[in-house]
């Protein structure tokens, strides 16, 4: 054998091991680092990575993602991931993982250098839902108690234009008509006509069939065939009921759009709210609405990253035109960690040691056919914390469940409400978290309660002049050791809605009542009158449309079911064998 034939091939041996052996780390490790950088707009680091390729394995450790809302913030960190992939599925360049692990996943933690990247826009301060809630929260007046008058509301000046209210009836006024012109469109009953009149067709010509077996079969083609279309018609007769039953019930939105009018309408007459809902979204509202916010933001950017089945994925690889992709007995996802094990601390001051495992995470859920999985339990003392979770991405919607319980809540410190109007603080308390919600596409439907026990409430009633409702404040917080805080959250991803509730907003309601008698409730009647009285065109104008509207679509659809269903029993009553003579005498 020749030194020349040798010496090139085995330099490049040499090469490739060198590239594996010396490079391949480093740049596998720099391109992670951009790609979590990209992510989360923030700086990330990793402090270990090392692979393996007998088997191909790989390990990464001290991973920290910067907060890019947060300069001196990890938004995560985890001490250490392994995991060993299949060989098989590499040769059809897929990863498969049956079993990985995450090690000390925390969230939250501090860092001491900037997590801030260079030439990355800023992010807005503050959302819109905790802005919208601090500002109710500040505008909830008591500091002109004591100028209250039974007349006061009826010099009060409003322009229907600046209520929220009828803002939203115009919305839900062009909203509907949108709607309602895309169901009436959606149900054509020109194509069941035509259908009909096919099978029509089909009927008389096999009447003059002559042929006695393929007469017999033709009939009973052409009455499944009805009964098809009648199932068909009936289907979409219930969709399109329901759809625009769905478009009314928004509607019911005003009704909280009014309480907020009528409680900004309060706030600039500088009186105080005695509705719970306001007295409710005053204390809790800015606290739910931050916490609700980050939640948001996280589903928000999963679902910027969540893999949209097999189509994407065929997509990119079609325009090329040199692969056949042929069916498989046993297909592989792009990317499969069957099952990861992971642990972690929950919390800085007092961290709660919990464990669990994800399973089914894939890019490619469709392929898969199975949705991803989580399970978390933790203990330490008299905390105990719960999580289960799934995300199914395997149909046209993503579709997710969670339920979380977190008890024994050791609550230092917690403020409600806002200093200008105002605030309560809380110590000493113990905290239990019981939540859970459902997300479809963007809609969102979820439900929370927080309960405190053994609480000390103490308010800040500084800004209250009437000394008699400043008696009352503090007296309703008095004693109390416990309270119940509620939210409901429904709307879309992008748009949360919530919806309050806490049995302190009761006892304050009752303080204002009893402290300040008969004169704010005439103002605040009075108030109201004069929001109904604004709404009150521009809601009777929407209830008319709808109402002619849901009456037309329903003549509509009950005419055409009624005609359809005539003909198509009169076709059925045709088309049976029964009917059919036969060619000869029995």
């Amino acid at each position: 054998m020749r030194w020349s034939y040798v010496a090139p091939r085995l330099t490049l041996l040499v090469l490739v091991w060198a590239f594996f052996f010396f490079a391949f780390d480093p740049l596998l490790k720099w391109g992670m680092i951009k790609a979590m950088e990209k992510a989360a707009k923030a700086k990330a680091e990793i402090a270990e990575l090392e692979t393996g390729f007998f088997p191909p394995r790989l390990r990464m450790a001290g991973v920290t993602v910067g907060d890019s809302d947060a300069e001196f913030r990890n938004i995560v960190e985890f001490a250490e991931l392994t995991f060993a992939a299949e060989g098989k599925p590499l040769l059809e360049k897929k990863l498969v993982v049956d079993e990985a692990a995450l090690k000390a996943l925390r969230f939250g933690t501090p860092r001491k250098t900037s997590a801030k990247l260079p030439f990355v826009k800023a992010e807005e301060g503050e959302s819109k839902l905790a802005a919208a809630m601090k500002e109710e929260t500040k505008s909830f007046a008591l500091d002109r108690v004591t100028e209250v008058k039974a007349d006061f509301a009826a010099d009060y000046k409003l322009d229907p234009e600046d209520l929220e209210s009828v803002k939203l009836a115009k919305e839900l006024e062009e909203s509907y008509k949108n709607n309602y012109a895309g169901i009436a469109e959606k149900f054509d009953d020109g194509r069941y006509k035509a259908d009909m009149d096919a099978l029509k067709a089909r009927y008389e010509k096999a009447k003059d069939e002559k042929n006695f077996i393929k007469q017999a079969k033709e009939y009973g083609d052409i009455a499944k065939d009805a009964r098809r279309l009648m199932d068909a018609f009936k289907k979409d007769k219930a969709a399109a009921e329901a759809a625009l039953a769905e478009a009314k019930g928004a509607f019911k939105k005003i009704e909280e759009a009014r309480r907020r009018d009528q409680a900004a309408v309060m706030s600039k007459m500088k009186l105080p709210s005695l509705d719970t809902r306001s007295i409710a979204r005053m204390l809790a509202g800015p606290m739910i609405a931050e916490k609700t916010e980050q939640a948001m933001k996280w589903m928000a950017v999963a679902k910027k990253y969540m893999p949209s089945g097999t189509k994407g994925v065929l997509k990119n690889e079609a325009p090329r035109g040199r692969e056949v992709h042929f069916p498989r007995e046993k297909a592989y996802p792009t990317l499969l960690i069957r099952k990861m094990e992971l642990t972690g601390e929950l919390g800085l001051d007092q961290p709660l040691d919990y464990a669990g495992s994800i399973e089914g995470i894939t890019t490619q859920p469709q392929v898969y056919g199975r949705p991803t999985v989580a399970r978390i339990k933790g203990a330490k003392g008299p905390r105990r914390l719960s999580f289960t979770g799934s995300l199914d991405a395997t149909g046209d919607l993503i579709r997710t469940e969670s339920s979380l319980s977190y008890s024994g809540m050791a609550i230092g410190s917690m403020s409600l409400g806002s200093p200008s109007s105002l605030a309560v603080e809380v110590t000493g308390a113990t905290g239990a978290l019981e939540a859970s919600g459902v997300t479809a596409g963007d809609k969102v439907d979820g439900k929370a309660a927080f309960r405190l026990t053994g609480a000390s409430f103490k308010p800040s009633a500084g800004n209250i002049k009437a000394a008699q409702l400043r008696s009352a404040v503090e007296n309703s917080f008095a004693g109390l050791t416990s309270a119940l805080i509620e939210a409901d959250i429904t709307g879309t991803v992008t748009k949360p809605e919530l919806a309050v509730r806490t049995d302190l907003a009761d006892n304050l309601s009752k303080a204002f009542s009893s402290a300040m008698g008969a004169e704010l409730k005439k103002a605040q009647d009075a108030a109201k009158a004069k929001v109904d009285e604004a709404l009150k065109p521009y809601r009777d104008r929407l209830d008319s449309m709808a109402s002619e509207k849901q009456a037309e679509l329903s003549n509509r659809l009950k005419a055409s079911g009624d005609k359809l269903s005539a003909e198509g029993d009169q076709l059925l009553k045709g088309a049976v064998p029964g009917k059919t003579k036969l060619p000869f005498k029995l």
